[in-house]
């Protein structure tokens, strides 16, 4: 691993103080959050005056269980009727014998309304459903389309510039991290849901995507970044061989669009950068958050990842909850696998259910540089 510089302290605050407490931790994270958005992300618009949903006819999957696509329609503003974004939402509930098993196991499974995990583009696992969690899915390339080396203004951004031209800076993580928010607006209104058992996940940049907006809403109850890498978990300081890093990321043959339109002017100068990725995870204390990475996903930088796990984890210690903060690795490459599912239900169900973890949530990768990768401490 090479360490461009060491990772900046958390705690710092612009008064060249520290914070010392969960009080002043608390006041402190949303200035971390407009400095991530103001400088990496991009700015974003507030919820839409008006989200409605339509709900879509049910029909049986072939394993036997239960799926719908509810229609949803966001007016930014609502004097606008006129302009709006549609957005079509994949529910699939977990089969009847399926959610009697987990309560026959479980007193507290399903007393509110079922757990969901909310998953940033199409994909499903088993694990989630065979557990008794509800899978939503949106697609968020509906929302901002996806080419490389080309920006394609989609609906949401196209809505919001007719309104209100310039106000927004959001490149395209931003755009999808949105939507995972006004689909989170939905979701809680669903009858079937547990409002306060809802997590997230996504893979690649998706998983970029996940961590974003796990960070920007509190209502998501678990966070699960996965093989998420640059402008995702993995550290712009510690760079594994072989790694994406800043100048990859914002190349104009590649994917400089997802990020703020001024974020290609870091590449270089990585060591100037007044945060890395920790702090975007530390605004998602005390609530869990769960890394999943492969250990040959090396463009993902999984090595990264162990870094700025490392690095998060004093804000957890903080707050009294150090095993909030997790991580798990398993071998392969880039993908989304039933192991990294499976290690998400686990977390979700001690989170939920007070199930006891039955795997280390907390073995990183071996770090050639780790006793220099920060010298600050928790208060």
């Amino acid at each position: 691993m090479r360490l461009i510089a060491p990772l900046p302290d958390p705690f710092l605050l612009p008064n060249g103080g520290r914070v010392s407490n969960g009080d002043d931790w608390r006041a402190h994270r949303p200035k971390l959050l407009d400095l991530l958005l103001n400088t990496q992300y991009g700015t974003i618009p507030p919820p839409p005056d008006v989200l409605d949903f339509v709900i879509g006819q049910t029909h049986d999957t072939d394993q036997g269980h239960r799926r719908r696509t509810d229609c949803l329609t966001m007016t930014p503003n609502q004097d606008r009727p006129g302009t709006r974004i549609d957005l079509q939402v994949t529910v699939t509930f977990p089969s009847d014998e399926v959610v009697v098993r987990r309560k026959e196991r479980l007193s507290s499974f399903g007393q509110n309304g079922l757990p969901a995990i909310l998953c940033v583009g199409g994909k499903t696992h088993d694990a989630f459903l065979n557990s008794g969690y509800v899978v939503v899915n949106y697609p968020n390339d509906t929302l901002e389309p996806t080419e490389t080396g080309k920006p394609i203004f989609g609906p949401a951004r196209e809505a919001y510039w007719k309104l209100f031209r310039d106000q927004h800076s959001w490149g395209s993580i931003a755009v999808w991290a949105w939507g995972a928010l006004c689909v989170l607006d939905y979701l809680v209104r669903v009858s079937e849901v547990d409002r306060h058992q809802v997590s997230i996940t996504g893979h690649s940049r998706n998983g970029k995507t996940a961590l974003l907006a796990g960070a920007l809403d509190e209502r998501f109850a678990v966070v699960n970044p996965a093989g998420s890498g640059c402008a995702g978990a993995g550290s712009y300081l510690a760079l594994g061989e072989d790694c994406e890093d800043l100048a990859a990321l914002t190349c104009r043959d590649r994917w400089w669009a997802w990020t703020h339109p001024e974020f290609e002017k870091w590449a270089g100068r990585e060591a100037d950068l007044p945060f890395d990725q920790h702090f975007l995870m530390a605004a998602i204390a005390p609530r869990p958050l769960l890394r999943t990475e492969g250990t040959d996903d090396t463009w993902a930088n999984p090595e990264g990842t162990s870094a700025t796990y490392l690095a998060t984890q004093p804000v957890y210690d903080l707050l009294g909850v150090p095993k909030r903060n997790t991580i798990a690795y398993r071998d392969g490459g880039h993908d989304h696998t039933a192991e990294d599912a499976q290690a998400l239900v686990d977390l979700c169900d001690e989170t939920f259910f007070g199930v006891p973890r039955s795997r280390d949530f907390g073995k990183t990768l071996p770090l050639s540089e780790a006793s220099s990768l920060f010298t600050w401490s928790t208060p």
